[in-house]
């Protein structure tokens, strides 16, 4: 499961971000997005999407980009709940989960996929 929420009012930026699963399945959520996006910037233009396209390449596969920079992000949090492909859900991993305030639609999203 992969769910992000950028929100921008003036200067303040804010990011929210929930990734649950295994890592096959956020980069494939993550890359059906990208396809959606895409595809729905090309029926209203083309010249667009192609500068989307060219652009998001760019950040993703340049070197220098800030993608791929370790400095944290002020404005953006994180919750994951990553799983190693084929890994069972303990009981005690769902109680540590719930006490470090993982959401619960992680959880669930991480349950159904077991």
């Amino acid at each position: 499961m992969v769910k992000i929420i950028c929100t921008e009012n003036g200067d303040n930026n804010r990011t929210e971000i929930a990734l649950g699963g295994d890592m096959d399945l956020v980069v494939s959520q993550i890359g059906y997005a990208i396809k959606t996006i895409y595809t729905n910037v090309r029926e209203q233009d083309k010249n667009a999407a192609e500068e989307f396209r060219v652009k998001l390449i760019r950040a993703i596969a340049s070197k220098g980009t800030p993608t791929w920079s370790t400095e944290p992000c002020e404005d953006a949090t994180l919750d994951a709940a990553l799983v190693r492909k084929g890994a069972k859900l303990t009981g005690d991993d769902i109680a540590d989960l719930l006490r470090r305030g993982t959401p619960k639609d992680i959880i669930k999203s991480l349950l159904e996929e077991m």
